[in-house]
């Protein structure tokens, strides 16, 4: 026998405001909806009318002798030697059988499952309004006694019991019975039901889940990308003139063919126009051939190697340009931190033959690198485990990748066992992340806009930012790693 110790601790009740009652927008949130006036209406009407049926054999079989008895007719002596004494006593005993079963019955579902015959045929049911759970047997009992003491006043008690639910102040259609044992009856033919645990679990989590945190958009003085993209060079007098620090991506290929630092022009020798000095005495090689002319500067000086792939140079200009190449640094001499800085170049004069354009071929291929890392998204699981999704993945308790060639199998936790073994494929694709239910028992669902949408096995879905994804009772958030 195994015992269980209560440890003191309280259940936490999820759903109840500051004051602890019960809040009717995390009810409606799951989906639950309050049962219709007509329709309880009409389940008490099928367990009352249950009820006078199992009258019948006492009304058909003692209730004319009784009569008889009553108005003096016959005397005790008659009535038990009657002919119809005996059947009298059977069909009494049958009735009165049959309704302490119907009773009990109706009680104990009542309390427990939160149905009767009635509320079961009009699809209602009973909770708890705090816990949004069973009722339990001894609410359900008081809330009887409650029903059956408005009757004691005639005419004015029943009136004043029946509009009672008109006049809920949480506008749930609670009556006074429902107040006094904190129970509410809820629709299930248009709502969720309270009792299905998985669909209970799923909404739960739904609603309580927090949104994963973006990161905030902040100004910047390089080129306006998102707040989850990488900064791309683009040639030009306005991006890379005078910035440090923000240049072209890093080539790990292109400086590991050379350590030394890349050639740098001279401003000494060059045209001026408008007066505008040339920062650091120097200008970059790959430059914009229509920037103003700068005028002259001081003495060169050396500049900090850069990562930035090399450019073709213009062509001659009407005066010699100089090329200073600073002498390559001993091989134990550390190198200093790369720090890139990027000037406009000097228009060249029209005399000169025109300069030729600075290669492309550097920032095109760094461009498809910088557009798989902005679009690429993460499922975010309700346990704040990240799945990174830059190539097939394959989500369940135990994946088995065999029927998905170049699928990563990725174990989930599910300590409900409503995942399946191979649950969900899940592949990214331009836009979003493509999901495949893989004939799961509990199936998955979309949501969006809090609105959920059923997945299909083996049909191909497109989720995209933002979205949630439901598998089995895990939930999964798609966001931009």
């Amino acid at each position: 026998m195994i015992w269980e110790i209560d440890d003191g601790k309280q259940k936490e009740v999820e759903g109840l405001d500051a004051a602890g009652r019960p809040d009717p927008a995390y009810a409606a949130a799951l989906g639950l909806l309050s049962a219709p006036l007509g329709r309880r209406a009409l389940a008490m009407t099928i367990d009352m009318a249950v009820l006078l049926a199992l009258q019948l054999p006492f009304w058909l079989g003692a209730v004319a002798l009784l009569l008889k008895f009553g108005t003096g007719t016959i005397s005790v002596y008659g009535l038990v030697n009657h002919p119809g004494f005996v059947l009298a006593i059977v069909t009494t005993a049958v009735t009165l059988v049959l309704t302490l079963v119907y009773s009990i019955v109706q009680w104990i579902l009542h309390g427990r499952r939160g149905v009767t015959l009635g509320k079961n045929i009009t699809g209602i049911r009973t909770v708890n309004v705090r816990t949004l759970e069973r009722p339990k047997v001894g609410a359900v009992l008081l809330r009887f006694l409650i029903v059956g003491a408005s009757g004691i006043v005639p005419l004015i008690g029943p009136v004043l019991f029946l509009s009672s639910p008109a006049f809920d102040p949480a506008r749930r259609r609670r009556g006074w019975h429902d107040l006094a044992t904190g129970t509410w009856l809820v629709d299930v033919k248009q709502g969720l039901n309270p009792f299905d645990e998985k669909r209970m679990r799923v909404a739960r989590k739904m609603v309580v889940a927090e949104p994963v945190a973006e990161r905030a958009e902040l100004p910047s003085l390089a080129t306006p990308v998102g707040p989850g993209a990488q900064p791309s060079y683009r040639p030009g007098n306005r991006v890379s003139a005078g910035v440090l620090g923000v240049a072209r991506p890093h080539d790990g290929r292109r400086r590991a063919e050379s350590d030394r630092p890349e050639p740098m022009m001279p401003a000494r020798g060059l045209p001026s126009e408008a007066g505008k000095p040339v920062l650091g005495g120097y200008r970059s090689l790959a430059t914009d051939a229509n920037a103003p002319a700068p005028a002259p500067a001081p003495p060169a000086m050396p500049s900090a190697p850069q990562h930035a792939p090399q450019a073709t140079p213009p062509a001659p200009a009407s005066e010699p340009l100089s090329v200073a190449v600073p002498p390559k640094a001993p091989e134990q001499t550390p190198e200093p931190p790369s720090v890139a800085v990027h000037v406009e170049e000097p228009r060249t004069p029209a005399s000169a033959p025109p300069a030729s354009a600075p290669s492309a071929s550097a920032p095109s291929a760094a461009a498809p690198a910088s557009a798989a890392a902005s679009a690429a998204l993460v499922l975010v699981l309700d346990s704040g485990e990240r799945i990174p999704v830059s190539a097939p993945v394959l989500l369940g308790r135990n994946p088995d990748a065999s029927a998905h060639a170049g699928a990563r199998p990725v174990p989930m936790a599910d300590d409900t066992r409503s995942l399946s073994k191979t649950h969900m494929l899940v592949r990214p694709v331009p836009g979003g992340l493509e999901i495949t239910d893989c004939r799961s028992t509990n199936g998955s669902g979309l949501v969006r806009a809090g609105v959920e949408y059923s997945v299909a096995a083996d049909v191909p879905v497109i989720t995209i930012e933002g979205d949630r994804i439901r598998l089995g009772d895990r939930v999964a958030t798609v966001m931009r790693g």
